[in-house]
C-alpha cells in the first residue's frame, strides 16, 4: 500500500468517533496489512509506572503471552524504549531472547519465526503513553523511510492514547465531583446518622462500582459500642481481611490495600481489590471506611484510581461527619436539658404539695401516737373480758397500720438527693436476695441468677436502689403465693447513645390484669387488701430520680417482668461534644 495512504486511512481512522478500543485496533491492522507486520502491540503505560498489554492486530499470536505479566519501566527492550523514550529496530540475529525480559521463557520458540522487529515509543514532549510492538516474518528488514512512516504512526497512536487519556480524565473528574455533591447534600440533611451512614455507602459504592463499602465509627466518638455500615454484602470470607486492614489504617493512619498489606489468601487477593482508609478531622480518628471491588487481570483502572478517591471522599466526608453526629449528640444534650427542666418544674409543684402533705400527715400522726398510747395504757390497767381485749387489740394494730401509711407518705413525698456513690448491680441484688434468705416462707420459692460478670457500676443512692429491688422481688413473691421461680438477669445496653445497666425481674405470678397495668404505678393504686399502693410508686419515684426508668412486660396467665434501666453515667460529659 502506499504510504501516503496508508497514513491517510490510519489518520482518518484516528480522528473517527469510534470507541477508543475499535480505534487503536483498527489503525494496527491498516498498519499490519499495509507494511507487512504479523504483530502489531500496543503496551500501555499506567499510573503505576508499569506497562499492560493492552491493544493488539486480529492475527497477533504474541498477545497472549505477553499479556501475562506487566513490565516495569527499563525491564526488557519494551520497559527500555519506554525509559529512554528512543525507538529501537532488530532482525533475527540481533534481537536479545525473549526481548530481553525473563518472564517470556514461551517466546523462546516464537520469536525464532520473524525476521524483523520494531519497538516504537507512544509519547509526545512530555509523556509517555506506551509502546508499539511490531514483528514480521515476511520482511528482513525496515527501511529509513518506513521507520519514519512508523514514528509518525506511533504519534497518531500516542495522541489518540492522550486524548483518551483525557477524556478518562475529565470523565473521573466529572463522577468525582457528583459524587461529592451528593455527599453534600447527603452531609448537610437532617438525616439520623444511621440513615446518613448507609447513604454515603450506597453513593460511594455506585460512583466506584464496588461489591461493598463499609463504614465503622469509632465506640469513643459515639458514646457507644463499635458501629458498622455497610452497603452490599460483606461474606465472612472476606470480613477478617477487612477487619485486619481496618486496624492497619487505623495504626498507620493512612490507606492501605490488601495487596500491601493484608496476609490474604491467593483466591481472596486473586478475587478482591480491598482498600480501607481512617476517617481523621483535626488529627482525631473518627472511625475507617473501606471500599472493595472485583479484581480482573484485564482491567487496572481500579487499582490505580481506588487509593486517590477514597483518600478524597474520606477527608470531604470526615467534617460533614463529625458535624452531623455532633448535632445528634447536641439533640441528645438539649432533650436531656429539657427533660431536666421538665422534672425540675414538677419536683417543684410536687415539692409543694409534698410540704402540704407532710405538714397533714404530721398532724395526723401525733394523735395517733396518743391514740395508740393512751390504748395500751387502759388495756393494762382495766380488766376487759374477750371482746372488749379483742376491740383494743383491733384499734392498736388500726393505728400502727395508719402510722405505716403516713411513714409510706412521708418517704413518698420526701425528696431525697441522690448522692455521688458507686454500686454494682449484682452485689445489690445478692444483698437483698440475703435479706430473705431466713425467711421460712421463702423456702418453696426458686431464684435464677443470671449475671453480667463485667456489669459497669452504677453511681447511685445503695440504700434507694436496695428498697426498689425489695418491693419488686416482694410483689412478685406475694404474686406467686410463695411459690414458683423469680428470674433475675443483669447485662449492659445502649439507649439514645447512651449506656444503661440493665435488671431485669421475672416471676411466674400469672401476670397483671391488662386493665389495671397502667396504673401499677400511680400512688396509692392497689389490689391487694392491705396494701397502700405507695411501693411501685416509691420505686419509680426513685430510679427516675437517677435518671433511669422502670418497664414492664407483662404475659397474661404467665408472669410479669420488671426491667430496672441505670444509667452508668449521670452526666454528659463536656469531653465528649469537643
Amino acid at each position: 500500500m502506499n504510504p501516503v495512504e496508508l497514513l491517510g486511512n490510519i489518520i482518518e481512522v484516528s480522528h473517527s468517533n469510534l470507541e477508543i478500543t475499535s480505534r487503536i485496533k483498527a489503525v494496527l491492522s491498516t498498519m499490519s496489512q499495509g507494511m507487512d507486520f504479523d504483530e502489531a502491540i500496543v503496551f500501555t503505560s499506567d499510573q503505576d509506572k508499569r506497562l499492560t498489554c493492552k491493544f493488539k492486530n486480529p492475527k497477533s499470536t504474541l498477545y497472549k503471552i505477553l499479556d501475562r505479566y506487566r513490565c516495569y519501566i527499563g525491564e526488557g527492550i519494551i520497559g527500555s524504549v519506554a525509559q529512554k523514550r528512543i525507538p529501537q529496530y532488530y532482525n533475527n540475529k540481533n534481537i536479545p531472547p525473549r526481548f530481553g525480559c525473563l518472564f517470556y521463557p514461551e517466546l523462546d520458540s516464537l520469536v525464532e519465526k520473524y525476521k524483523a522487529f520494531a519497538f516504537l515509543p507512544l509519547s509526545d514532549d512530555s509523556y509517555i503513553y506506551g509502546v508499539l510492538v511490531l514483528c514480521s516474518s515476511g520482511r528482513r528488514f525496515i527501511t529509513d523511510a518506513e521507520k519514519i512512516l512508523l514514528s509518525i504512526i506511533s504519534r497518531e497512536i500516542g495522541g489518540v492514547l492522550r486524548i483518551n487519556d483525557l477524556l478518562l480524565s475529565s470523565k473521573k473528574r466529572i463522577g468525582e465531583l457528583a459524587t461529592l455533591s451528593e455527599l453534600g447534600k447527603i452531609l448537610s440533611s437532617n438525616a439520623e446518622p444511621q440513615a446518613l451512614l448507609k447513604d454515603i455507602g450506597l453513593i460511594i459504592a455506585k460512583s466506584l462500582n464496588a461489591l461493598f463499602v463499609t463504614i465503622k465509627l469509632d465506640h469513643v466518638f459515639l458514646r457507644a459500642e463499635p458501629q458498622r455500615y455497610t452497603y452490599g454484602i460483606l461474606d465472612q470470607p472476606i470480613e477478617n481481611y477487612v477487619n485486619e486492614l481496618e486496624q492497619e489504617a487505623l495504626r498507620q493512619k493512612k490507606t492501605v490495600s490488601l495487596r500491601n498489606h493484608g496476609q490474604a489468601e491467593d483466591d481472596i487477593s486473586s478475587k478482591y481489590s480491598l482498600y480501607a482508609t481512617p476517617i481523621m478531622s483535626k488529627n482525631r480518628i473518627l472511625g475507617t471506611i473501606t471500599i472493595c471491588g472485583g479484581r480482573s487481570q484485564r482491567d487496572y483502572a481500579f487499582e490505580e484510581n481506588s487509593r486517590y478517591l477514597i483518600n478524597t471522599f474520606a477527608n470531604y466526608i470526615a467534617n460533614g461527619l463529625e458535624n452531623t453526629l455532633l448535632n445528634t449528640k447536641l439533640k441528645d444534650v438539649i432533650k436531656d436539658l429539657n427533660n431536666a427542666q421538665k422534672r425540675i418544674i414538677n419536683q417543684e409543684k410536687f415539692k409543694s404539695l409534698g410540704e402540704m402533705t407532710a405538714n397533714i400527715a404530721h398532724e395526723i400522726k401525733n394523735p395517733l401516737v396518743v391514740i395508740g398510747g393512751f390504748t395500751k395504757r387502759l388495756a393494762k390497767k382495766m380488766h376487759m373480758n374477750q371482746t372488749e381485749s379483742r376491740y383494743i387489740d383491733i384499734i392498736t394494730n388500726e393505728v400502727l397500720r395508719l402510722e405505716s401509711i403516713l411513714n409510706d407518705v412521708l418517704n413518698y413525698v420526701k425528696d431525697t438527693p441522690v448522692p455521688d456513690e458507686t454500686c454494682n448491680m449484682n452485689d445489690c441484688i445478692d444483698e437483698v436476695l440475703y435479706l430473705f434468705s431466713s425467711d421460712t416462707t421463702w423456702d418453696h420459692m426458686r431464684i435464677l441468677k443470671m449475671y453480667d460478670k463485667n456489669l459497669p457500676s452504677v453511681p447511685c443512692d445503695i440504700q434507694q436502689i436496695k428498697q426498689v429491688f425489695i418491693n419488686i422481688i416482694i410483689n412478685a413473691h406475694e404474686a406467686m403465693n410463695g411459690e414458683g421461680t423469680i428470674t433475675i438477669n443483669t447485662e449492659k445496653t445502649i439507649m439514645d447513645n447512651k449506656q444503661f445497666v440493665v435488671v431485669s425481674i421475672a416471676d411466674t405470678g400469672g401476670g397483671i390484669n391488662p386493665s389495671v397495668i397502667d396504673n401499677i404505678f400511680n400512688p396509692f393504686f392497689t389490689t391487694k387488701e392491705r396494701g397502700t399502693g405507695l411501693g411501685l410508686a416509691i420505686s419509680n419515684k426513685i430510679i427516675l430520680n437517677h435518671d433511669g426508668k422502670i418497664e414492664i412486660e407483662n404475659v397474661v396467665g404467665k408472669g410479669a417482668t420488671f426491667f430496672v434501666y441505670l444509667p452508668v453515667k449521670n452526666h454528659t460529659n463536656r469531653e465528649e461534644l469537643l
